[in-house]
């Protein structure tokens, strides 16, 4: 590959960079509005899945720090009243946790897709990697939530659950998760033709 081939991917890599992390703020922004009781849906993770798999782990990363920032900033502000509930108790806690699901869903989701495609599997990958998002963002927010956070679930869940686990498996996980990963998977397809259009391109 000489060098005038790798300046043009490189361009193209930055300019698909700067679009997708656009499209995790206006997308993070829109959603945050979108809540059944005090949980919330992300619709954002499916950029941050498309640029995982298009541009590898790192800029995976990136577009789930963003999506932490969106979320960071919505949490300090109070317009996430719930998550605000838990910056006011653990100030510093919260804003790594904001941080760390978004990164490490980005992260996790392009190695993910990379050890697939490097077996032949590539459109795998992407169903894979479309999976992982949801399940790693949502999964370290619940582990956070339950080992540092018991007492503002228990306020949140209010009478509708018996305990907090319950609400936990049933109201974040059952509904939260489940919304999320069915977007992914629903656009999944959709993610497979965006990414094979723009690979031929390339």
């Amino acid at each position: 590959m000489n060098s005038s081939t790798k300046n043009r991917l490189a361009i193209r890599k930055l300019v698909g960079s700067g679009i997708l992390t656009a499209l995790v703020v206006v997308l993070q922004l829109f959603a945050s509005g979108i809540k059944i009781g005090s949980v919330s849906f992300t619709f954002s993770l499916v950029p941050i899945v498309i640029g995982a798999v298009l541009y590898g782990p790192a800029i995976g990363a990136w577009l789930g720090g963003v999506f932490g920032l969106v979320v960071t900033i919505a949490t300090v502000t109070g317009m996430d009243v719930g998550a605000y509930m838990m910056f006011e108790k653990l100030p510093v806690l919260t804003v790594v946790l904001c941080f760390l699901k978004g990164i490490a869903a980005g992260w996790v989701s392009g190695w993910l897709f990379l050890i697939l495609k490097k077996a032949q599997k590539a459109t795998a990958g992407i169903f894979v990697a479309a999976v992982a998002c949801p399940l790693v963002n949502t999964g370290i927010f619940s582990i956070a939530l339950l080992a540092f956070y018991r007492d503002i679930a228990k306020l949140w869940m209010g009478d509708a659950y018996t305990n907090v686990f319950v609400y936990l498996l049933l109201g974040i996980i059952g509904v939260n998760f489940l919304v999320e990963l069915a977007i992914n998977l629903v656009l999944a397809p959709a993610i497979v033709r965006i990414i094979g259009i723009i690979q031929k391109q390339n």
